[in-house]
């Protein structure tokens, strides 16, 4: 049956044969979950193999940096743009992700790879975790739904402090470009901020060594 189908339509069949992949990762300091690199991976091999299809990545650095930690430290940051071929043996497809690592060692390496190719895994299958995305929620409409409360303002304001801190930005110009669709934290429903936590720290999660900061 698979060899009928052009590469579009196995990347389609591919799709529907994945799902939902819940979150299995946890990062204890920062008190989040998130889908591990595994997970992703694992889902997405499994679906690949039943049409019939490859996909061979090719990572090119475009910037890496050692920057000092606040322990007194050095940390070393890289950033690559992955290629990604798709193919099935007769028909193929190039897709890209950039993707960033840090770490205190040659990891960051490994790590960047590693982050962009879980992104383009996530993003070439529409791979969720069954949350809402804010950015598609109608913040007038809330049906009777309970806004943002305190505790969940004061961790979206750490999380924008902790991602502009490590993408060497404002923490304004962070909220800003988060809160663009609808203006305001004020505005943002109970749901669509649990869901922009998670948002910001899958962000994080691309720059953010865990087990440096949980040490």
């Amino acid at each position: 049956m698979n060899e009928k189908l052009n590469l579009m339509q196995k990347l389609n069949e591919a799709a529907k044969s994945i799902g939902a992949v819940h979150k299995d990762g946890k990062n204890s300091f920062q008190n989040y979950e998130f889908q591990s690199e595994g997970a992703i991976k694992a889902a997405v091999e499994h679906a690949i193999q039943g049409v019939g299809i490859r996909i061979i990545p090719n990572y090119e650095i475009i910037n890496q940096y050692d920057k000092a930690s606040k322990k007194g430290g050095s940390n070393h940051f890289v950033d690559v743009m992955g290629t990604f071929l798709i193919t099935d043996g007769s028909e193929s497809q190039t897709g890209s992700m950039p993707g960033s690592g840090q770490d205190s060692g040659e990891k960051a390496m490994a790590k960047a790879c590693t982050s962009a190719q879980k992104y383009f895994y996530k993003q070439l299958f529409n791979i969720t975790d069954q949350e809402e995305d804010p950015d598609t929620t109608d913040s007038n409409a809330t049906d009777g739904e309970p806004l943002i409360d305190s505790q969940q303002k004061n961790r979206i304001d750490r999380l924008f402090e902790d991602l502009a801190g490590v993408t060497d930005k404002d923490k304004e110009f962070v909220a800003k470009a988060y809160l663009k669709k609808v203006g305001s934290l004020d505005k943002l429903t109970h749901s669509s901020a649990n869901t922009l936590i998670e948002l910001v720290t899958n962000k994080l999660d691309s720059y953010v060594d865990k087990e440096d900061q949980s040490a």
